[in-house]
């Protein structure tokens, strides 16, 4: 079996190219339909922190953090894929997570829903904490106290290149075209999991990074368990079709994101898109859809990223559907 083509840690950080979705950014790599290949990606804060926890966020990270928007939420890409057009679905499966280094959160004063409010003083100071990932556990101090879970580790920045914006990795949900993706913190981008994304150019132009090795429900600090690690992926085409949201597909379930405030308007989106994939893809009523995803506790409304404070970052939702309840 030949050694798959591989992008190394380095090529991932520390340049312009790596913090911005630009058509106009050569590709990094080349692949086939069907061909897998390894990407090491490096966390949010460019490794900074987790190398010398001494550090804090904004204090100690410049130039990164000198920049506006902030050099943060690194990417690998572009990918360029052969057989994909604009016009098509990109499809990317995520084969394997792993290899994760150790985790770095932090606080950052401003970006958080309690800045200014008094009582919350600590919240707004910079902190920075190191979780130790080890035998697909966390292990997080804080004083006297030790925390251990089970890690469930994802990429949150997913997107293909728009058709002529240059949008940031950090600041951006999505630009003008929802499908197009951005930085989601969507954990259900998973080991495992089909990403179907819109295609607005030739080669797909693929652009990922930004990994969690685990994260509590909205990302409430706007902080998750950062991390770098490595990630194989295949890439796939579906020919001539439009999205209006990126679609998941999990082992386990469809699911519809989208990104909007308020918080409402985004679930009704994420909702209406997922109806009528049943309905186009599967064959259901709309009524039928819509009944079902009232009364099935396992149809769900995920609330996956609900930060605070970072300009045009939008709230993250996922509409899901058990793929066990399909017909036939």
């Amino acid at each position: 079996m030949s050694e798959l083509k591989h992008i190394p840690r380095e090529n991932n950080v520390g340049k312009l190219r790596n913090y911005t979705l630009d058509k106009n950014t050569s590709p990094i790599l080349e692949v086939e339909l069907g061909e897998r290949f390894v990407a090491e990606t490096e966390d949010a804060l460019n490794g900074v922190l987790r190398e010398d926890p001494t550090k804090l966020y904004p204090r100690d990270t410049t130039p990164y953090s000198a920049r506006v928007p902030a050099w943060l939420n690194p990417v690998c890409g572009p990918i360029y894929v052969n057989g994909v057009e604009a016009g098509d679905i990109l499809v990317v499966t995520i084969e394997k997570i792993d290899k994760l280094l150790n985790g770095v959160t932090c606080t950052v004063p401003g970006a958080h829903h309690f800045t200014g409010l008094c009582g919350w003083e600590e919240c707004d100071e910079m902190y920075t904490g190191i979780i130790e990932n080890e035998g697909h556990k966390g292990t997080w101090k804080y004083g006297q106290h030790t925390y251990t879970w089970g890690l469930k580790p994802f990429l949150g920045t997913f997107a293909t290149a728009p058709e002529w914006e240059v949008l940031s990795s950090l600041a951006t949900s999505f630009g003008s075209a929802p499908a197009c993706g951005g930085n989601l913190d969507c954990w259900d981008i998973r080991e495992g999991t089909k990403v179907y994304l819109q295609s607005f150019n030739k080669g797909g132009l693929l652009f990922f990074g930004d990994m969690h090795a685990s994260q509590g429900g909205g990302e409430v600090t706007g902080m998750a368990n950062e991390v770098a690690g490595e990630v194989t992926l295949r890439c796939d085409v579906i020919k001539n079709k439009a999205l209006n949201n990126i679609r998941l597909e999990t082992p386990e379930s469809l699911i519809s994101v989208y990104c909007y405030r308020p918080i409402e308007a985004a679930i009704k989106l994420a909702l209406k898109d997922l109806l009528l994939w049943l309905e186009e893809d599967y064959g259901m009523a709309k009524r039928e859809a819509y009944i079902l995803a009232s009364i099935c506790p396992e149809c769900r409304i995920n609330i996956y990223q609900v930060c605070s404070g970072l300009g045009r970052l939008m709230t993250t939702v996922g509409a899901e559907f058990p793929k066990k309840m399909l017909p036939g």
